[in-house]
C-alpha cells in the first residue's frame, strides 16, 4: 500500500513538473543562444574560479539558488573584487548579469564570490551567445568588407540552434528534480 502510494505520488508531481515545464516556465529568448550551465557553491568570503572558451558576444547570467553570490570577469585566471583585478563585474542581490563583447580576449576568468552575510552560497551560471549582437556584428563586417550578406540565412540559423538547445535545460533540471524526489522518499 505505501508503496503504491508512493509512486502515484511520484506521477502527479511528473506530471506537474513536466506541464510547467511546458507551458513555458523556462524560456529561453530568441536573441540568446544556451551554450554553457554551471552549478556550484562558494563560502562566505571566498571565490570559486571558472574558465570560459566561447567566442563571440556572450551574456553571462549568474542566479543566487541560496545566500548571495557576486560575479566578477577578467581576462585573466582569477579576477577579484578589486576594481584593477577585474574587467566586468556584477554584484547585486538579485541575478547578476555581465555582457562579454566578442572581441574581449579569451579564456576567460569568472570568479564568483560569497558574500560575507551568508555561510554558504549555492549558485548557477548560463552562459548564452548574444545572437542579435553577433548577427548585428557580422552586418557590420559584410558591410565595411563591402559584400552583400544574405539576412534570410543568418537569422534561420541562431533560431534553429535555439531549438535544439533550448529542451537541454529544461531536460536537467527535471532530471535534478526526479533525483532529488527518488533520494527523498526512496533512500
Amino acid at each position: 500500500m505505501r508503496r503504491e502510494f508512493i509512486l502515484v505520488l511520484l506521477g502527479i508531481i511528473c506530471i506537474s513538473t513536466l506541464s510547467s515545464m511546458l507551458s513555458g516556465y523556462v524560456q529561453v529568448e530568441a536573441d540568446k543562444v544556451l551554450l554553457d550551465t554551471v552549478v556550484g557553491a562558494v563560502g562566505a568570503g571566498n571565490f570559486s574560479y571558472w574558465q570560459l572558451g566561447h567566442t563571440g558576444p556572450l551574456l553571462v547570467e549568474l542566479t543566487s539558488l541560496t545566500g548571495d553570490a557576486d560575479l566578477y570577469v577578467s581576462d585573466t585566471v582569477r579576477p577579484s573584487y578589486e576594481v584593477d583585478k577585474n574587467n566586468f563585474s556584477s554584484a547585486t542581490c538579485g541575478p547578476d548579469l555581465v555582457n562579454i563583447p566578442a572581441d574581449f580576449p579569451r579564456p576567460i576568468g569568472i570568479g564568483v564570490f560569497g558574500h560575507w552575510s551568508h555561510h554558504l552560497s549555492e549558485y548557477s551560471i548560463q552562459v548564452f551567445l548574444d545572437a542579435a549582437a553577433a548577427l548585428d556584428a557580422s552586418t557590420l563586417l559584410a558591410a565595411r568588407q563591402g559584400a552583400e550578406r544574405p539576412e534570410r540565412k543568418s537569422k534561420e540559423k541562431p533560431a534553429a540552434r535555439k531549438t535544439e538547445e533550448e529542451n537541454k535545460p529544461r531536460f536537467l533540471k527535471l532530471l535534478s528534480i526526479l533525483d532529488m524526489i527518488f533520494e527523498m522518499f526512496v533512500l
